[in-house]
């Protein structure tokens, strides 16, 4: 947590913002973020050290953040609802703020409720991009614990409305951005919601128009720079730029002011300090990171410097990309980040490979250039790349999001995911809703239950299929390669084969398989396919496809019980190994198998079809082990070992005392994380 201390706060019983005399009075401002990987709060951040800009704002308001991880099970929920009021109710504030995004904004409505049932006297404001079309008269109208919402982007608004809660002025009507409940005969008189739910006569939803953006970005102090204590070892989000040349029907990217970018030597001075504090998560959050390629490839080697030279250990990386404006020399550049970070996700949201959908979310897609595109990028930098795609978007119905599937499955990428379409509120499809007949849910995740294009059934077995697409490719990916390279399923398309495994399954038997838990880089969704899929194998599609050769079978058997134990470890990890007299611990799993599958599974990375005859016979120790990223984000990764290793790492796992060893040697294993 970070803290900016101001002076003494007003006392928490007093209701207006200054004496009956008009003189100024101090003000304590609690925010609060949660966000999904982050242990800071860029936004929260952002806000504070623009609105201490102001001198008055800088002399008379306290502020005091909370930033943690949205809490994911309903224990964690609880706990965390205590741990926050606790802190309200310690710090006295007179106002409290909340970041509000679609993956936290239940909890959020949760607490603001707690906050306002306990102490109705605080002013409980809302900003963040939750806060935006339909669901800011939503707010009001169904939570009624919200006093005031900033909507849009959210610096300047906020410093003038911290003015008008220390000084009364400016009015709240002559604040552009804000909503808020006030009196039909007065916007300046505003409603605050005292706990119980009731909406007063005489009161009514008021906006004051939109927000005015900050133009120049270098207006707003740097977070990073400044006197903030930066966590070592933690999460960061970081904005080179704001904005989206874009206009995507499904995204709210492009709805502000066209793109705004901070200067590059400030972007440079900023990366360098984060990086000093060794990072175990960066993710950049620009609306299109390489919309200038040259910029992007500029500031990527920033990156590249410090980790060739070993300033910065290999930390969690995350960027989103347009695939289409890669050029060959940001594909060096991404080629060597990803060589030297192992650690590295790029991720391109492809969205649809369909005509109609991509005319309709106005995200134009050319397969051809799409392909050449993807053929620019190095089989590394293939190898470390996340395809998206959406089920639900108008334009595609069943057969054209197989399509779509198809397609991305044809690119050969590290990882497919699948996601059901949610509208967002202030997006295109918000207002295109009644056109194209999309009903959706009016609270969050606002996903799409069915279109024009798509029956309430349909879009059910979608999400069925989008989940064993995306979990059966990154976990059993070599083994449906192999089974779409026998003779037998020479017409089948990996659609086709998923869609087999799917309807013998059922929607019951894969929707159930969720794991009671969360790992975000882990299995996708927390699902784990991997018995329903060795049964589906051998009992239902190599029968009907007429592959019965032993070796063949057996081949397949030992693949798959590969690929089932790398995803178990993404999901639990490895078992506690008992430490004794100070040696090392062993932090593997040992695998021995008849056949070389390590090599096997390498040299068919790209391709699509493979012929499993081509699995060598060879006695192989294989070890697994798992690199920890943050939030118990798991990594699985496994080493082809020799016997010899095998055998003194087989007498660690079983003797109390290390066998004598050479600490060359340990260390070594160290190093590639088989010993802790």
């Amino acid at each position: 947590m970070v803290q900016y201390l101001s002076i003494t706060p007003r006392r928490a019983c007093d209701d207006a913002p200054a004496d009956e005399d008009g003189e100024t009075r101090s003000l304590r401002v609690g925010l609060v973020a949660y966000n999904w990987e982050a242990d800071t709060s860029l936004a929260l951040w952002n806000l504070i050290n623009y609105a201490r800009r102001d001198d008055l704002v800088a002399e008379h308001v306290r502020f005091d953040q909370h930033c943690a991880a949205t809490p994911k099970t309903a224990a964690a929920e609880k706990d965390e609802l205590f741990r926050v009021l606790d802190w309200v109710h310690e710090h006295g504030f007179d106002v409290v703020g909340f970041s509000c995004y679609i993956w936290n904004i239940k909890f959020v409505n949760r607490l603001a409720q707690a906050i306002k049932e306990l102490w109705p006297h605080i002013t409980v404001v809302y900003g963040g991009q939750q806060i935006r079309g339909f669901y800011v008269p939503q707010v009001f109208e169904r939570e009624r614990c919200v006093d005031i919402c900033v909507v849009n982007e959210a610096e300047i608004t906020f410093q003038r409305l911290l003015r008008h809660l220390v000084v009364g002025s400016p009015a709240l009507s002559r604040i552009p951005g804000l909503a808020y409940w006030a009196a039909v005969d007065d916007a300046d008189t505003l409603y605050r919601f005292d706990g119980t739910g009731v909406l007063p006569s005489g009161f009514a939803y008021h906006e004051t128009g939109n927000a005015e953006l900050v133009d120049n970005l270098d207006a707003i102090p740097s977070p990073y720079l400044a006197d903030a204590r930066l966590p070592v070892g933690g999460a960061f989000l970081y904005e080179a730029s704001r904005g989206c040349p874009y206009s995507c029907s499904f995204c709210i990217w492009g709805e502000s002011k066209g793109v705004r970018e901070y200067p590059m030597d400030r972007v440079r001075e900023e990366l360098t300090t984060i990086l000093r504090h060794q990072p175990s998560h960066i993710m950049f959050c620009d609306g299109t990171f390489n919309m200038r390629k040259a910029r992007a490839a500029e500031i990527l080697g920033i990156l590249n410097d410090h980790l060739r030279d070993g300033r910065v250990r290999p930390f969690s990386l995350l960027l989103e990309l347009k695939l289409e404006l890669i050029d060959d020399a940001l594909a060096a550049i991404l080629d060597e980040l990803v060589r030297l970070n192992p650690l590295v996700t790029v991720e391109f949201g492809m969205q649809s490979a369909t005509q109609e959908a991509a005319e309709l979310m106005r995200r134009p897609f050319k397969e051809d250039k799409y392909r050449a595109a993807w053929a620019r990028l190095t089989p590394k930098l293939q190898s470390s790349a996340v395809i998206d795609c959406i089920y639900g978007l108008p334009g595609d119905g069943v057969a054209q999001f197989k399509t779509t599937v198809d397609f991305a499955y044809s690119l050969a990428p590290h990882r497919m995911q699948c996601f059901r379409l949610s509208i967002l509120p202030g997006s295109e499809f918000e207002r295109q809703a009644d056109a194209h007949d999309i009903k959706f849910a009016r609270e969050p995740d606002h996903m799409v239950h069915q279109t024009a294009w798509l029956s309430l059934r349909e879009m059910a077995w979608l999400e069925t299929f989008g989940f064993a697409v995306a979990d059966l490719y990154h976990f059993h990916g070599t083994t449906i390669r192999c089974l779409l390279g026998l003779p037998g399923a020479a017409v089948m398309r990996f659609s086709d084969l998923v869609t087999e495994f799917v309807d013998w399954a059922g929607r019951d038997r894969v929707m159930a398989t969720s794991y009671n838990g969360h790992a975000p880089d882990g299995r996708w969704r927390a699902i784990n396919l991997s018995t329903l899929f060795e049964n589906f194998t051998f009992d239902e599609l190599l029968p009907r496809i007429s592959a019965s050769d032993p070796e063949l079978l057996d081949k397949l058997a030992e693949l798959i019980r590969y690929e089932t134990r790398m995803g178990r470890i993404a999901i639990e990890g490895l078992p506690p190994a008992p430490r004794s007299n100070g040696g090392p611990v062993l932090h593997a799993e040992l695998m021995r198998s008849r056949y070389d599958l390590p090599s096997f599974i390498i040299a068919n990375r790209g391709r699509t079809e493979v012929d499993i005859a081509d699995l060598r016979t060879a006695d192989t120790h294989i070890a697994l082990t798992v690199k920890a990223g943050h939030q118990d984000v798991r990594v699985p990764v496994s080493y082809r070992i020799s016997e010899r290793t095998a055998d003194l790492l087989d007498r660690l796992r079983g003797q109390p005392a290390a066998p004598a060893v050479s600490r060359r040697a340990i260390d070594r294993l160290v190093d590639v994380g088989l010993l802790a």
